[in-house]
């Protein structure tokens, strides 16, 4: 009798364990603010003293309207720019809180959703510059919170 009681018990506590794990549990998707604009720094080197990436969240929440980037002291291929934006409107998706776009003429954003209003991930970015070509800055670090 001890034995099933004990036994129970341990199936009881591991289902407890379990369900507070689902709940809280570290890589459950988020899912993003519907409408929420994202802002943040991406941790750039060498080409930019530094830069912003910006993400607006559509009204429904299941795609970016919009990628921004905010640079500044850009040096590229003969190019310089002591402040430059570049901004691609879409509609790319986010999956299980997470986001893997193209931007043409800015690059590859990936990343995911940490909070409905906070997202981290990673940015290769490769610009389109008129009558300069293409820009190939590297990839780089980005986290950005609603604003």
């Amino acid at each position: 009798m001890r034995r099933v009681l004990l036994l129970g018990l341990v199936v009881a506590l591991a289902m407890l364990l379990t369900a507070c794990g689902a709940k809280t549990g570290g890589n459950a998707p988020v899912a993003p603010q519907p409408g929420a604009r994202l802002s943040g720094p991406i941790e750039i080197t060498g080409k930019a003293s530094s830069a912003t990436i910006t993400l607006k969240v559509s009204d429904d929440g299941t795609t970016l309207t919009s990628i921004g980037v905010e640079f500044q002291n850009l040096k590229c291929n003969g190019f310089s720019a002591g402040s430059m934006s570049k901004s691609v409107s879409g509609s790319f998706a986010i999956t299980g809180g997470s986001i893997a776009a193209t931007a043409g003429g800015l690059g590859e954003i990936k990343g995911r959703f940490t909070s409905p209003t906070e997202a981290s991930g990673t940015a290769n970015l490769t610009l389109k510059i008129p009558m300069s070509g293409d820009c190939a800055l590297g990839e780089f670090k980005w986290s950005a919170k609603a604003q």
